[in-house]
């Protein structure tokens, strides 16, 4: 197991500050060092603890956004390093071409709960506003406030970490959410700050770096799931993936070979959306650990593509993917997340990301499958209250046809915000925009084939 960089820090006697004793997070951070702070939640008995890194103390040659090292979740090593050190994006025609953006630049956004050193905000749930938020509202991609940083949010069951980060004209927008069941969702959106090119059809990719060091023995393996055919697949080599046809359902699992304890890695429903092509070169790879290998030595404009010296496509010439054995080693995981922005919508805000359902280290099944006794789960929307999006997510234990439907506090219909087809274990998140809506509490409801539920939403505005 490798130590915490952050421990050097304190041991170095730097300038630490520490968030006051009635946060439900316990922080410790000093602005401008690497990594920033070191956080446990919830406070007083946590189950998850963690270092991070703002973006622009990141890894990467380019920076790799909001960074998360040496995660443990209830005594568990889950990571040593998730960031995402490769992001680009193409354009269709029009002289915008392609770019590969840095991603070590915060932009500003609107936040309570600010801390001393202004890099830190313990923020009310619900209050963090980024580009993302604000064009989603109407907005013409401004920024809606001076903070940049990391802003912590605790609802209770859920903890979420945000940042806010430009390239340009582009906004991108970082989460972590921790849920108390272990769960992990790695959430990027896509926005703009400038019409500059942004009005045209153009994709954006973030490669997500998942540097398992699962229970700390660096003894990892990884395997392919397709529910659909009804077969797995276990890696002896590194190899370079893609998903196929998203109705298979095709996820990976990682695992610790001695205890058993690891995480799937489940694709996220807009992920799916977008297939690879010769730009976007893969949906996912998987590697031996190695410091050297960061990112793909790609820099700017004419290098805006997988750099194919890194991520060939099966032809052994990388010095990331090039035929060395998996079996029990320190395993990295790279996930393509990714969004086609619509032409004529510059503020569009896409949102993307897995999710990451931990294993039990006693039985060789999830843990996320257990905590489904009515066949679903609907998880309270995220922010709440909000103004003007919320999102909610929800996942059924049999795949079946789901809709869900919004009504107001009269009970009259508003609006479906879902209508289709929802694969088994699989997250689906649905937006619901509040922006023609007057404020009032509203009803999320969910009526499937086999299930049924609902949760409670307010607008405020």
């Amino acid at each position: 197991m490798r130590t915490s960089p952050f421990l050097f820090i304190a041991a170095l006697g730097l300038s630490l500050t520490a968030l006051p004793a009635t946060a439900q997070v316990d922080v410790t951070y000093s602005c401008g060092s690497t990594p920033t702070g070191h956080a446990e939640w919830p406070s007083g008995s946590p189950l998850w603890t963690f270092d991070f890194v703002n973006a622009p103390q990141s890894t990467g040659a380019n920076g790799s956004g909001l960074e998360i090292r040496n995660v443990y979740y209830n005594g568990h090593l889950v990571f040593n390093t998730a960031h995402v050190p490769i992001l680009n994006v193409e354009y269709d025609g029009s002289g915008c071409s392609c770019f590969r953006d840095w991603f070590d630049e915060e932009a500003g956004y609107a936040t309570d709960g600010i801390q001393a050193g202004s890099c830190i905000a313990l923020s009310t749930p619900g209050v963090v506003e980024t580009t993302c938020d604000s064009n989603e509202a109407g907005g013409t991609g401004g920024d809606p406030g001076s903070f940049t940083g990391t802003a912590f949010e605790d609802f209770g069951s859920e903890l979420v970490l945000t940042s806010n980060q430009r390239a340009g004209w582009y906004r991108y927008r970082m989460k972590w959410h921790f849920y108390a069941d272990g769960r992990i969702w790695p959430e990027f959106s896509f926005s703009a700050a400038s019409a500059t090119c942004t009005s045209q059809t153009h994709r954006h990719h973030a490669y997500w770096r998942f540097d398992f060091d699962l229970d700390g023995a660096e003894a990892d393996e990884i395997r392919e799931i397709n529910p659909t055919a009804g077969t797995e697949m276990t890696f002896t080599t590194e190899d370079v993936r893609t998903w196929g046809n998203p109705a298979d359902g095709i996820f990976w699992d990682v695992r610790d070979s001695a205890t058993g304890f690891g995480y799937q890695i489940v694709p996220g429903a807009q992920d799916l959306l977008l297939a690879i092509d010769s730009f976007s070169k893969l949906d996912a790879a998987i590697a031996v650990y190695d410091p050297t290998e960061i990112e793909d030595g790609a820099t700017f404009l004419n290098q805006c593509p997988i750099n194919l010296d890194s991520f060939p496509t099966y032809d052994g010439q990388d010095p990331i993917v090039n035929g060395e054995t998996v079996t029990g080693e320190d395993i990295v995981f790279w996930y393509r997340s990714s969004a086609t922005h619509t032409g004529g919508n510059p503020w569009e805000c896409d949102i993307v990301g897995p999710t990451l359902n931990p294993i039990s280290a006693v039985a060789d099944e999830p843990n996320a499958p257990e905590a489904l006794p009515d066949g679903y789960l609907l998880e309270r929307a995220y922010p709440n209250p909000f103004n003007p999006g919320t999102t909610v997510r929800f996942k059924v234990a049999e795949a079946q046809n789901v809709t869900l439907t919004l009504y107001d506090a009269l009970g009259r219909q508003v609006a479906e915000i879902f209508d289709g087809y929802a694969e088994a274990n699989r997250f689906e998140t649905v937006r619901v925009d509040g922006s023609g809506l007057p404020s009032g509490a509203y009803t999320v409801r969910m009526e499937g084939e086999t299930v049924q539920g609902s949760t409670r939403i307010v607008l405020i505005k």
